[in-house]
């Protein structure tokens, strides 16, 4: 008696070849990590990281002290709205993970300006070639923030 010989599509399925069915699982797999992976640091990501990427992001043109920052978001935190609402928190880490533009954010913006005030930036003469330092959180009764804007902080230009 002789063997039939097995079918085509049972010699391409014994090989290995990729079909249809295994392409799709492969793709919908990748995918699925391609979005999980990402979400997965959104999640665990604190609000405190991410207030201290942003603010690092945002002054990358200045000498920060980090551990400055960091204090300053964790006294900032203590006393602010954004530590209860979740729609401030989810604000906070998308500017974050999603590099967005600040000035769309109030919130974020009001954060950056107020380190800046809690720092000695103002006391250097807005000198950026200085260590920015974190001096406590900014209260206008306590220490009011001399004038920016005052010739006092500006180089001497000669003429």
């Amino acid at each position: 008696m002789t063997q039939l010989k097995d079918s085509p599509t049972e010699d391409k399925k014994k090989k290995g070849n990729m079909n249809r069915r295994s392409f799709l699982k492969l793709t919908g797999l990748a995918g699925a990590a391609l979005i999980t992976l990402p979400s997965l640091g959104y999640v665990y990501t604190s609000n405190q990281d991410a207030a201290v990427g942003i603010i690092l992001d945002e002054l990358k043109y200045l000498k920060l002290d980090k551990k400055g920052v960091e204090q300053f978001v964790q006294n900032y935190f203590q006393n602010h709205y954004v530590k209860d609402s979740l729609r401030a928190q989810i604000n906070l880490k998308s500017i974050y993970f999603l590099d967005l533009n600040i000035q769309k954010s109030e919130m974020v913006t009001k954060m950056v300006q107020d380190y800046l005030l809690s720092t000695d930036f103002f006391m250097n003469k807005m000198d950026e070639t200085k260590t920015v330092k974190y001096m406590g959180v900014y209260t206008p009764y306590k220490r009011p923030c001399a004038n920016p804007f005052s010739s006092f902080y500006y180089p001497q230009v000669s003429t």
